[in-house]
């Protein structure tokens, strides 16, 4: 897989310590009184979220293959920076220097890694697939949560996590010498976003939501725009890779970044809806609808056929996520 707009995404998820994704899915840009739950409201907004999510993660499956990921990064955070800059000037509060620099680059680095592995394995797997694994985010955050900072994690949650991984061996079905680096891919992804998490918990905790938003952006320029650079002058040739030789834009390229970008906010303003008016332990929760429209867009999109085994696995990796969420 708080309320921040730091999460832009960052497609992401809700971890077991009560953060949630899109970098943390979520604290609003400026302080504000809290507010009565309006649970109807929450999960509408969550549900909207994951739908719109959904299509912009189904989208990339179709047309990133075409188009290096560096140079998809590059332009869909050079994009989203205006966009949170004019927000900024409609939330002026707070200072745009972060506390820790260091370790708002290394959460950043670590959620942009994450964003990249998914989306270079969403061309080669079954939207389902990649989906139902990534979102083992939740399993990772309470296992790393255990190890690395003490937190006391119950038998509930230590079945959550044994549901969800047979959950996973039931989707991938590995079978010696016949695992792909593809099919793990979303599984590093789902680590590496894990790690950001409880970097965030850790050491980005007092941060500024909106100021984690803009370094990760700012992060995605530097690398997606040097890794371009580093193309054009060495002549590497284009391809389904990070780096490659840039594609020609056109307007309909051009209208797709802006379309991506726009998701980007929507799911984490969304997100910060869904988490200021209902409880974390409901709409994380209903979270794992987008685990239901991943299913539904494989099928009807992309014409994936789930065998028994693989849907018995999504079940179970939704419900590892919503135990170890609920403990």
């Amino acid at each position: 897989m708080s309320s921040t707009l730091s999460e832009l995404s960052e497609r992401s998820r809700l971890s077991s310590l009560g953060w949630r994704r899109k970098g943390a899915r979520k604290m609003s840009i400026s302080q504000t009184a809290p507010k009565a739950d309006r649970v109807g409201i929450a999960v509408a907004a969550m549900v909207f979220t994951d739908l719109t999510l959904s299509i912009a993660d189904a989208i990339i499956k179709v047309t990133i293959s075409d188009m290096p990921l560096s140079q998809f990064i590059f332009l869909r955070s050079c994009v989203t920076l205006p966009l949170l800059i004019s927000l900024k000037w409609r939330f002026p509060q707070g200072s745009l220097r972060p506390a820790h620099p260091g370790w708002a680059i290394v959460r950043s680095s670590l959620l942009l890694s994450s964003l990249l592995i998914y989306y270079a394995s969403l061309p080669r797997l079954d939207f389902s697939m990649a989906a139902a694994v990534y979102y083992t985010i939740p399993l990772f955050i309470t296992l790393f949560a255990a190890f690395w900072i003490r937190e006391p994690v119950g038998v509930q949650s230590w079945v959550g996590v044994a549901l969800g991984f047979v959950g996973v061996l039931l989707m991938l079905k590995p079978q010696a010498g016949d695992l792909s680096i593809h099919v793990v891919m979303p599984l590093v992804s789902a680590i590496l976003y894990a790690l950001a998490m409880v970097l965030t918990r850790t050491k980005s905790r007092g941060e500024n939501p909106f100021v984690l938003a803009l370094i990760f952006n700012l992060v995605a320029i530097v690398i997606g725009g040097g890794a371009s650079l580093a193309t054009v002058m060495a002549g590497s040739e284009g391809g389904q890779s990070f780096m490659g030789e840039w594609i020609p834009m056109g307007w309909t390229q051009w209208a797709l970044i802006g379309f991506l970008s726009m998701t980007m906010l929507i799911g984490s303003v969304g997100t910060a809806i869904a988490y200021q008016w209902g409880p974390s332990s409901i709409i994380s929760t209903w979270d794992f609808s987008y685990l239901a429209f991943a299913v539904l867009w494989g099928v009807v999109l992309f014409s994936e056929r789930l065998d028994a085994a693989s849907v018995l696995g999504i079940v179970l990796i939704a419900l590892a996520g919503i135990i170890v969420i609920r403990r």
